[in-house]
């Protein structure tokens, strides 16, 4: 059963809100048999965030917990950031119909006015100035765009000027992104990004044998490389404030937890943008500590995240979690196809990486999102449990600490937000009760 919720509110730069949460929060934690630590993703409210939650955990309880031992007295802590939302009609204008410039200018404008904002709580829609002043001058070179090569220079470098690249990472060619050409990098976004949707697809080679179906952000031309350099500007800042908040703020309070319940099992859960929140705490914590479990739901990193030498050089940003043992529970990856927004949103980084690999997405381009393809590259994966099942009676999983398990989730996830439902429930339920 679920012993209580706590909502525990953070800053754009990773400080607690309001501290008399945390002290509430603490006050009552003693008792628990666990806790159950839950981000949210690229929700832009806390409507949004709410319902998430009580909707996620709601099919928990459906599915049933123990009376006694483990996940019989699961203490909740409900995570709430300034996150920003992505939307399909952005980065897929008109459904993936080619035809669908029009549509495409729209999002460009619309995205841009939403860069100015810099929200320093969930749910506010406050501007900061000087990001105000990049994006307008921005804006000011949207009709000059099509004609001029300097006019598309100088857009790369406002967008630039609006991001710290003091996290760029060789997983998701944000290091690219910033030291690549100003006029090679607009080029590059300007191109097409098709995604094949059957995960494991075979990039151009699928697409021409046998017709296959496919879909992306088919528009090009100059706007539309503009408005996917806004997008990418959008998920580098929330890529940030992620890592901030997580590695910051949520492993403060999480310290303080373990300092008063030192032998409490903490179960990190993390939606989108949240996967790497909880997983960026993660890497804070002590190596084999007290159990700690992941639960990445559609997560919207790279799916080299965790990886080792991914590339014969790099580990993933994320690799010391397993490496060192912070998470010496199961980590447990859903994945599917179904997920447009990280479909579309990681393949934009090929655009400007060295390899110019046509399978965009999937499992073969070295910039998939670890929600349409699973963790990639980590020795640690064990395919004895593979497939995200139904839910129904009987149905349950036998996770093994210290192992990865990347569950397919054709089946059971429809979209990138399709993550509150009983089968996501059966699966959480069973890494909670773990022995």
């Amino acid at each position: 059963m679920l012993k209580g919720q706590w909502e525990i509110e953070f800053t754009k730069d990773g400080r607690v809100f309001d501290e008399d949460q945390v002290n509430a929060f603490l006050q009552d934690l003693p008792g628990a048999t666990d806790l159950l630590v839950l981000s949210h993703g690229w929700n832009n409210d806390r409507n949004e965030a709410t319902a998430l939650y009580d909707e996620l955990l709601g099919s928990l309880e459906k599915v049933g917990l123990p009376d006694s031992g483990r996940g019989s007295g699961i203490a909740v802590m409900r995570v709430l950031w300034p996150s920003k939302k992505f939307t399909l009609k952005s980065l897929i204008p008109g459904g993936g119909a080619a035809s669908a410039t029009s549509q495409s200018d729209a999002a460009l404008i619309e995205a841009l006015e939403d860069l100015k904002q810099d929200p320093f709580r969930l749910g506010e829609t406050r501007q900061d100035p000087t990001r105000a002043a990049l994006v307008n001058r921005a804006l000011e070179l949207v009709p000059k765009l099509e004609s001029s090569l300097q006019a598309r220079r100088e857009y790369v470098l406002q967008i630039r000027a609006l991001l710290d690249p003091g996290f760029v990472s060789e997983d998701d060619a944000s290091r690219e992104f910033f030291e690549v050409d100003p006029g090679k990098v607009f080029a590059a976004f300007s191109q097409p990004v098709a995604v094949l949707p059957m995960a494991g697809g075979g990039g151009a080679a699928g697409m021409s044998s046998g017709g296959a179906a496919f879909l992306g952000d088919l528009v090009d031309g100059a706007k539309a490389g503009a408005r996917r350099l806004a997008n990418y500007a959008t998920y580098y800042s929330m890529k940030a404030r992620a890592s901030v908040v997580g590695a910051a703020g949520v492993a403060s309070v999480l310290s303080q937890v373990r300092r008063e319940s030192p032998n409490l099992p903490m179960h990190l859960v993390g939606h989108s943008f949240g996967g790497r929140l909880v997983t960026a705490a993660a890497t804070t914590f002590p190596e084999r500590d007290t159990r700690v479990s992941l639960v990445l739901l559609q997560a919207a990193f790279s799916h080299n995240g965790l990886a080792a030498k991914y590339d014969r050089k790099h580990d993933g940003a994320f690799r010391t979690v397993l490496s060192d043992v912070r998470v010496n529970g199961p980590v447990v990856i859903t994945h599917t196809k179904n997920d447009q927004a990280v479909g579309v949103a990681y393949p934009l980084a090929s655009r400007i990486a060295r390899d110019r690999s046509s399978a965009l997405g999937d499992q073969n381009d070295p910039y998939g999102g670890m929600g349409r393809n699973g963790a990639q590259h980590t020795p640690e994966v064990d395919r004895s449990e593979s497939v995200l099942r139904k839910a129904g009676v009987g149905v349950s999983y036998a996770f093994k600490a210290g192992k990865v398990f990347n569950l397919l989730a054709d089946k059971t996830i429809s979209n990138h937000g399709d993550v509150r439902n009983m089968s996501v429930a059966t699966a959480l339920r069973d890494v909670v009760c773990l022995p």
